[in-house]
């Protein structure tokens, strides 16, 4: 039995072109029995290597290449080649991978091997050091073997030697092995499986490296060497000499002597630690139990119900072993109940469990929403249970940090996922390799088409598309052929790893026991196979995942602490409040976790949502699949059509949901009633319909007939009932999931209802960037009457904040302000307080952040404002300014502050949009609220598309183009308060309303909305607004922004000369300052002064009012002050 030890898979990222799967299968058809896989330094194809093997009857070699710094040669890396012979061995390799990779940049040391080489084989390659320093000649290689053993004494050593390598070079090697007793080992290297693989390898490292490939056929046409040959052509060639069988033998030897076997088990949970001296089962008892007790303060009548159903899940948790689980889960979420980090009701079936409630593991009560126990953990089938936990996704590193420092360093991580080259990035990371512009990247990306549901679309798929916008793309290329055979070949292919959303692995044994890790950019463990391998390998997996929707809560209940009651707890609101079940009837759901889309806006108006369990429905239904079930739902809710009958006993179980199947949980009550299937047997039977097994349906079914029989049911009743649920189930929904996310929306309705301004604030925050909903929530703001304020250097924030009972938009919100900037003029505010002047401000910054740039958006944003000057004073003053503030308070305060008109209405309105993604100091449609709150026209940001509308917007742009008739016609910008959209407007209407469409017109479009390259109106009419009303909204912001008559007196020309000052670090202190003034006063002229400082390298030209005199009568005085090397008046040509 032979393999080459040295080959890699699509693992060794970006290096191999093949998958796991493929080189499994090709091996096989070349007549091998067993498969080395050898990745470098890394360990993440393990468990698919293995399953894949033994389900293909193939062995499973497991190798390993490690970077080694040499011995003669020590600080260059070479490759040491390890082999598993056993356990230990394949131990040993697991531990070496993780070592390696807690600091990848960081090469190995022999040294670091010792100790961790029983049960492993070390073969120095023909490019290991000591095979180059042989083929070399090299006299580093006579002592080479001592040294070594002195690092790693007692290793099992081989020499690597190939037959394709030339007949001297391995006579170099065989003379060698044999003055120096070592054996020869077989050595294949296998970089990919066909020869033709040979470009594809080439691609995907210049993939990795960021490179360009030239003569792109050419090197489509060489033939690789480093491919798998089949194992008769390999056996063939080893038989030229006697050291080559020999080399041969040994490597049939050791493939004989590896023999490694992963174990896959059910997880090993972690003992919970804790000091109350009980054992788990016991302290979890009494846990529970006092839960139990607070959760029913009050309603102590329904207490024995819930006492028996606590103590049967105590029971089933204790006799499957998962006491220590809840524990686990339980101390989370307590730790994080104790720092006061927001915790959602629950997730997924856990929402069905009494002891998770009791707990405080979530917030659901399961007797009272009918949830079932079994749902979530089968006392039949001993599966580990699944409770996962969500956190506000921007205090989630403070649960990890915990986890951490609990389970320690080496017991702790996060899991491993990597990202793969879809068609889209197959095509976009080709097309670049062959020297394509982003342009040509984008139009091959654009031909692959969306799938429906997020469904990634295949390259076959794209190909075959009726659109044929990828065939035509390729064809335009004049090597477009082999392109698209390249994009195919590396499809899917591991691109990337990066770190799993939610998933981390919890043990009380060091993880390297069981799995290979490495460190991840956060400084925690990070495991080296994905989240599946992990559980198969006996390891805890918890889901801790970031919610934004969690964080807008606890923000928004922050914020709205003064207004709240002293003893609130949202876990603890009413689920039937009537203003916030009326906003759910209204639809006006915008901002409320799965209920933002008009679908389900429109579902909950038609609903006449009055209940909390309504809502509930409202999320099981809405989605592909039972969405059917909508309209005779919300018919038979209204008494429009009747309710169907089917049987008594099932009609009592689907009243709530008005006959319509629309729960898991209902499945398994029917079943249970109606067959008298256990809960544990009902929730196999959901389970083998929703997943449509069909060789346990019909068991399931058998069963289901037999045990209604048994009741008394007929038997076509019962096949008629079967077949019903068997309809529904497939679409069937978990209830228990469904309550609990119901409750995080409610609650986020509830705070929106009760506390409107605290929600916007904190949604606001939780979507910086989005310009579009920002809009959305700043036009439902104002429609409340609510007042919102643009930002101001002296009150923003970084973030939008309430001031006043007025939303204020925060600095961080400004688009091309650094960070770092309204970090500094935050910082600068709160040591000196509010800025009296615009020179304080400019004064107070950092010099680096003295930069017209940076007050440029300032001024755009209405950050200004406030000074006192408009925009265009601010604009033209702001330059002069900060020159003059380099030079200290005596040139400040001379600094006249030009007077100028503002600028025009629609540069002022389109340059406000562009620093802050809409406007907010106003706009001209704001004077018609009436128009729209009546729906006579609808808002831009409100358009969708195939609807006959009406807007009304500013005029921002016209660009008017011929047709092939010669005819004009218009593309015209609109905006509105909440944002923008194009109007077409064709020849016939364009010839009647020309002379209405003028930029910085008001006008009213009528037309239809529609989809090409976004969505547009095809407009049919164009009226002007009565003039009036945006003369009197320009007035209003004349109020704000005062024009000034006085027009801006123009600057000189340029002069003849300029002069040159160089300010070292001496020149700033105070009395240099003042005599510098000094002579600079009793010396004015027409010369420009320009400062230089020469070690921020920084130049500035201080205004005009302080031009000095000629050099004759000044050059002496300003030496004496400054130094003459600090001194130039340059004279212009």
């Amino acid at each position: 039995m032979y393999a080459p030890l040295q080959q890699k898979s699509a693992y060794s990222l970006l290096q191999g072109p093949n998958s796991v799967e493929e080189i499994i299968q090709v091996a096989k058809g070349r007549g091998y029995q067993a498969v080395s896989l050898a990745e470098e330094n890394v360990l993440y194809s393990v468990v698919a290597f293995y399953k894949a093997a033994k389900k293909a009857g193939i062995k499973p070699v497991f190798s390993l290449v490690l970077q080694v710094n040499g011995l003669v040669n020590v600080a260059t890396a070479f490759p040491v080649l390890l082999t598993a012979k056993n356990q230990v061995g394949y131990q040993n390799l697991v531990y070496l991978s993780s070592k390696k990779m807690a600091d990848p940049d960081q090469a190995l040391q022999f040294t670091d091997l010792a100790g961790h080489l029983d049960g492993l084989s070390l073969t120095l390659s023909p490019k290991s050091e000591l095979g180059q320093l042989i083929v070399a000649e090299d006299s580093g290689a006579k002592n080479y073997l001592d040294q070594l053993a002195d690092k790693v004494d007692g290793a099992d050593f081989y020499l690597g030697i190939n037959p394709l390598m030339s007949s001297h070079h391995q006579d170099l090697l065989v003379a060698y092995a044999t003055a120096h007793q070592i054996r020869l080992m077989a050595w294949d290297q296998v970089d990919y499986l066909n020869e033709d693989d040979a470009f594809f390898a080439q691609v995907l490292r210049a993939i990795d490296q960021g490179t360009q490939l030239e003569d792109l056929e050419l090197l489509a046409r060489e033939k690789g060497a480093y491919y798998l040959r089949s194992l008769a052509e390999i056996a063939e060639s080893y038989q030229k000499s006697a050291a080559l069988r020999g080399a041969y033998q040994n490597n049939e030897a050791l493939i004989e002597e590896a023999n490694v076997d992963l174990a896959f088990k059910s997880p090993a949970l972690p003992v919970f630690q804790q000091d109350s001296g009980l054992d788990s089962k016991t302290y979890l008892t009494q846990l529970a139990n006092a839960g139990l007790k607070r959760r029913l303060t009050g309603h102590e009548d329904h207490f024995q119900n819930y006492q028996d159903r606590l103590n049967h899940e105590l029971d089933v948790i204790a006799r499957l072993g998962f006491a220590d689980y809840f524990l686990i889960v339980w101390d989370i979420v307590k730790y994080a109940r104790d720092h006061h980090v927001q915790t959602g009701s629950g997730r997924g079936s856990a929402a069905g469990s009494l002891v998770a409630y009791t707990l405080g593991i979530t917030n659901v009560d399961p007797l009272a929403e009918g949830l079932l126990f079994e749902r979530f953990l089968n006392p039949e089938r001993a599966s580990m249970p699944d409770i996962d936990i969500d956190w506000p996704d921007d205090r989630r590193d403070e649960i990890l940090a915990y986890l951490h420092d609990k389970y320690g360093q080496e017991s702790f991580a996060q899991i491993i996922t990597f990202g793969t080259l879809a068609a889209k990035q197959a095509l976009r990371d080709t097309a670049r390799v062959f020297g394509l512009d982003s342009k040509a990247q984008k139009r091959l990306s654009e031909g692959v088409p969306a799938g429906k549901n997020g469904r990634k679309v295949p390259l076959k798929e794209a190909w075959e598309a009726p659109d044929q916008k990828l065939k035509q793309a390729i064809y335009d290329l004049d090597f477009g052929q082999l392109l698209i055979k390249t994009a195919l070949a590396i499809e899917n292919l591991p691109r990337n790893y990066s770190t799993h959303a939610a998933g981390v692995v919890l043990s009380d044994q060091p993880l390297v026991d069981t799995l290979p890790v490495q460190v991840g950019n956060d400084g925690y463990l990070l495991t080296q196979v994905e989240k599946g391998p992990v559980e198969e390998l006996g390891l805890l997996k918890i889901d801790i995942l970031g919610l934004t929707n969690l964080k807008i809560l606890a923000q928004t209940i922050a914020l709205a602490k003064d207004e709240l009651p002293a003893d609130f707890d949202i876990k603890k609101i009413d689920f039937q409040d009537k203003e916030t079940l009326q906003l759910f009837a209204n639809g006006n759901t915008t901002g409320i976790f799965q209920f933002e889309s008009a679908g389900m806006k429109n579902v909950l108006k038609r609903l006449e949502v009055d209940d909390f369990h309504l809502i509930v429905a409202a999320t099981a239904l809405y989605r592909p699949g039972p969405s059917q079930h909508i309209d005779p739902f919300i018919k038979r809710r209204l008494k429009q059509e009747p309710v169907p009958t089917i049987d008594p006993v099932v009609d009592q179980i689907l009243s709530p949901t008005y006959g319509i199947l629309v729960y898991q949980e209902q499945v398994m009550q029917v079943a249970a009633v109606y067959a008298g299937f256990s809960l544990a047997q009902a929730d196999f039977l959901r389970s083998a319909m929703s997943k449509k097994k069909l060789d346990q349906m019909a068991s399931a079914k058998s069963a289901f007939i037999t045990g209604a029989q048994k009741k008394g049911h007929r038997l076509d009743e019962a096949e008629r009932l079967f077949a019903y649920i068997d309809q529904f189930a497939n679409y069937g929904f978990n209830k228990s999931h469904a309550v609990a996310y119901s409750q995080l929306s409610f609650q986020l309705a509830y705070m929106k209802a009760h506390y409107p301004l605290a929600f916007y604030t904190a949604i606001l925050n939780a979507h910086q960037g989005g310009v579009e909903k920002a809009q959305t929530y700043l036009a439902e703001v104002k429609k409340l009457g609510l007042k919102v304020l643009p930002p101001n250097v002296n009150t923003s924030t970084r973030d939008w904040s309430i001031q006043d009972g007025a939303l204020v938009m925060g600095l961080g919100n400004i688009n091309g302000l650094q960070t770092a900037f309204v970090t500094a003029l935050l910082d600068s505010r709160n040591q000196i307080g509010r800025f009296a002047s615009l020179q304080d401000l400019v004064k107070a910054l950092p010099e680096k952040f003295q930069d017209e740039k940076f007050f440029n958006q300032l001024t755009y944003a209405g950050a200004l404002d406030h000074f006192g000057y408009n925009r265009a004073e601010l604009l033209a003053n702001l330059p002069d300014l900060i020159n003059a503030v380099s030079f200290g308070d005596l040139v400040l305060s001379e600094t006249k502050i030009k007077k100028l008109a503002d600028l025009p209405l629609v540069e002022r309105l389109q340059t406000e949009k562009e620093a802050l993604g809409f406007n907010l100091s106003g706009h001209p449609t704001e004077a018609f609220q009436a128009d729209y709150d009546r729906g006579s026209v609808t808002a831009l940001v409100n358009l969708v598309a195939g609807q006959n509308v009406k807007v009304l917007g500013l005029v921002k742009n016209v660009k008017v183009i011929q047709t092939k008739r010669g005819d004009d016609m218009a593309f015209v910008n609109l905006t509105d308060m909440t944002g923008s959209v194009d109007v077409t407007i064709f020849p016939k209407i364009y010839d009647k309303v020309k002379s209405t469409l003028k930029v910085g017109r008001l006008v009213r479009v009528g037309g239809k909305t529609e989809v090409r390259q976004g969505l547009s109106v095809i407009g049919n009419f164009v009226d002007a607004v009565d003039a009036s009303q945006s003369q009197s909204f320009q007035a209003d912001l004349d109020k704000k922004h005062p024009v000034h008559q006085e027009a801006a007196s123009t600057l000189k020309a340029a002069q003849s000369g300029t002069w040159f000052l160089r300010l070292d670090e001496g020149h700033d202190q105070e009395p240099i300052k003042n005599q510098l003034w000094r002579v600079m006063q009793q010396n004015p002229g027409e010369y420009p002064v320009i400062l230089y400082w020469p070690k921020t390298k920084i130049r500035r030209m201080l205004p005009q009012s302080y031009n000095l005199a000629g050099p004759e009568q000044l050059k002496r005085a300003l030496e004496q002050v400054l130094s003459s090397k600090n001194v130039v008046f340059r004279q212009k040509d």
